[in-house]
């Protein structure tokens, strides 16, 4: 089945530098994998993906160094501007902005759209430390909310993190699940789904652990009391727009289905740090299960992908 790509990723010469030198090749505790633009465009081909919007992976490019890191930007980016002026039909990109510096963000916003043709941005659950959704963080919100920016949602290492506990667990297998909520519920606290309606979100990996705890949350807060001023979860799940990346299949994706807007549910492949092989095993899986209706399944490879990319100027 013909598919449209929402998770995917690229790397370049002055990321994977800052890699080797700031987590010894390792960032989040995984070791950086090989990629290359043909590597990308094989697995495409393989994989029956007609498009890809490819983005820097976690840990991003959030440094202590302000300068370092909108130098970082500037390279990512410029380097998703040339490769998508080269394959204008298969290959989009999500700029990354140099957070946390705000108003070095809140200029890149601009010229990501303007300059280098990005479709959208994709931000860390958190940079540093700061979530989405901190009030410091307004700035840029209001230049994305008046951009009508599309934004993918990445999972980090959480700021700070407990490295005694689940020591042997890999971070993405456990802590990227918790920042992802973490940071989602925190947007919805701050209200930032309802004070910047025009941003289209894009939640990832079947929303990591929000359908299971967004009732929990809106629910019992007011159980307990705590009505104060902020998004109700259950209604940002609604309207949201998340990518299936990773092992949703048996449990996760059938709970998603039943909060979520099924015409919002997007196609991830997680290329190249879900291997070749895994990412054929999982798309295999998904195009297999009972669990989905086959019309939804189209729409969840394709057919949602291709109307959300078409309010952003790229017809498929």
């Amino acid at each position: 089945m013909t598919k449209i790509d929402f998770h995917s990723h690229y790397l370049t010469p002055g990321f994977v530098d800052y890699l080797d030198r700031a987590f010894d090749g390792h960032g989040d505790g995984v070791a950086t994998p090989k990629w290359s633009v043909d590597s990308a465009l094989e697995m495409m081909a393989k994989e029956q993906i007609d498009y890809s919007l490819l983005s820097i992976s976690s840990p991003q490019i959030s440094t202590p160094d302000k300068q370092e890191t909108v130098e970082l930007a500037q390279e990512v980016d410029e380097f998703g501007r040339d490769f998508h002026r080269n394959y204008p039909d298969k290959l989009g990109f999500m700029a990354s902005l140099p957070m946390p510096y705000i108003s070095e963000s809140v200029t890149t916003v601009d010229t990501a759209l303007d300059d280098d043709q990005a479709t959208g941005f994709i931000m860390e659950t958190n940079s540093l430390g700061m979530y989405l959704g901190d009030p410091e963080m307004d700035p840029i919100m209001d230049r994305l909310n008046k951009r009508h920016a599309l934004v993918c949602i990445h999972p980090t290492e959480p700021k700070p993190i407990n490295t005694t506990a689940n020591a042997k667990t890999a971070t993405p297998l456990m802590e990227f699940f918790f920042d992802t909520t973490r940071a989602v519920s925190n947007m919805a606290e701050h209200q930032i789904f309802s004070r910047y309606p025009n941003i289209q979100w894009i939640i990832p990996h079947a929303g990591a652990l929000l359908p299971i705890i967004a009732q929990r949350i809106s629910e019992g807060s007011k159980a307990l009391g705590l009505e104060v001023p902020r998004d109700d979860l259950m209604t940002v799940l609604n309207h949201s727009y998340f990518d299936i990346a990773g092992m949703v299949l048996p449990y996760q994706l059938p709970t998603l289905l039943k909060i979520a807007d099924p015409s919002k549910l997007l196609y991830g492949a997680d290329f190249p740090y879900t291997p070749l092989p895994a990412v054929h095993m999982l798309a295999e899986k998904f195009e297999k299960t009972k669990l989905v209706a086959p019309a939804l399944k189209q729409n969840i490879l394709f057919n949602n992908g291709q109307k959300l990319l078409s309010q952003y100027g790229i017809q498929l």
